[in-house]
């Protein structure tokens, strides 16, 4: 009898020892579970606000580039104003220059007694009205002048190219070089638009390869000097001679 209480005994003992060691390694475990919970919340939290300072910086830096982008639109803008104001100068200055010239010659005929609005009478055949004009080809100077005069009133820039000695050519190319044929084309027509005639009031050779032409502009009531030269067999429009 005392044998079995013994042996009850004993495996009373070794069943709390285990019991023991059991609640033990649970709470140690739960400490554990515990630990590893709370790091990966502060992972997990962390994670969370390095997200969120990242969408901050990608948020800084798109607005950076919106930014840069509208300067940008804003930056084209001035240029194309100032570029287009550059061409307005330009075309500015040149009619002033011209109506400059213009001024002058008058003044020199008013101060020669010489009267615009009355021109010396010249025989109809250098009398060119405006509804004669038409292309006359190039065999003489007249007709290389008439020529020129229809290519403008047409609105045909190639066409007045054509009816220019070679000088003068090269002169044109380099003042229209910024303008479109429209354009060219346009101010030809404004040009003569107001013009009535043209009335050849002598002429004078200066060489056999150019003979200038004293003209009066019936309309506006100008008197012009002109330049034609002889290329080869047929003549072409040099330009203006102007004081």
């Amino acid at each position: 009898m005392k044998t079995i209480q013994w042996v009850v005994g004993c495996l009373l003992a070794a069943a709390l020892a285990g019991a023991l060691v059991g609640w033990r390694n649970v709470g140690q475990l739960r400490a554990e579970c515990a630990a590893l919970r709370a790091q990966l919340d502060a992972q997990q939290a962390q994670g969370m606000a390095t997200s969120e300072a990242g969408d901050r910086q990608r948020d800084q830096e798109l607005q950076r580039l919106r930014g840069e982008a509208q300067e940008v639109v804003r930056l084209r803008g001035e240029v194309s104003q100032l570029r287009g104001g550059a061409r307005e100068t330009d075309r500015l200055r040149s009619d002033n220059q011209r109506l400059q010239s213009e001024i002058q010659q008058l003044r020199g005929i008013t101060a020669a007694g010489a009267a615009p609005s009355s021109p010396p009478a010249q025989g109809s055949s250098d009398q060119f009205p405006k509804e004669s004009w038409a292309f006359s080809g190039y065999a003489s100077p007249e007709a290389a002048l008439v020529s020129a005069i229809w290519a403008m009133k047409q609105g045909d820039p190639k066409a007045y190219a054509a009816s220019l000695a070679p000088e003068e050519q090269a002169r044109m190319a380099q003042a229209w070089a910024n303008k479109s044929e429209a354009d060219i084309a346009a101010k030809h027509q404004k040009d003569v638009s107001v013009i009535t005639g043209v009335r050849i009031l002598d002429r004078q050779t200066i060489s056999p390869e150019e003979t200038q032409m004293n003209v009066y502009i019936e309309g506006v009531g100008r008197m012009d000097k002109v330049s034609m030269r002889r290329i080869g067999d047929e003549w072409r429009f040099g330009g203006f001679i102007r004081k």
